[in-house]
C-alpha cells in the first residue's frame, strides 16, 4: 500500500497503479479497507467505495478506523461516506 501511495504523492502515476495491481493481485481477498485507501488517497472516489463495500462484507478490522484516518478525507463530502458510517452504526 505504502508503494502505491508514494509514488501518487510523487506524480509518478505508471508507478503507483504497478504497486496498486499488485496490492490488489496479492492481497485481495482480505486487504480491502488498504487498497479502499489507495484509491481514496488517490482522489478516485467510486473505486474506493467499491473496496469500502468488499471491506464491510468481509468485516474488515480496519473499518471502525475509517473516521479518523486521513486517507479517507477526500471522501467525507460524499453521500456514500454518511450512509457507509450509518451501516456500520458509527457516530456521524
Amino acid at each position: 500500500m505504502g508503494q502505491a501511495l508514494a509514488y501518487h504523492a510523487l506524480g509518478r502515476e505508471q508507478d503507483s497503479n504497478a504497486a496498486l495491481a499488485r496490492l490488489i493481485a496479492k492481497y485481495r481477498t482480505y486487504a480491502a479497507y488498504q487498497i479502499a485507501q489507495v484509491y481514496a488517497y488517490r482522489g478516485e472516489s467510486d473505486k474506493s467505495f467499491e473496496w469500502l463495500e468488499r471491506a464491510y462484507q468481509q468485516r474488515d478490522p480496519g473499518l471502525p478506523e475509517l473516521k479518523s484516518n486521513p486517507l479517507f478525507k477526500n471522501l467525507h463530502h460524499d453521500p456514500r461516506y454518511t450512509a457507509l458510517l450509518k451501516r456500520m452504526r458509527l457516530p456521524l
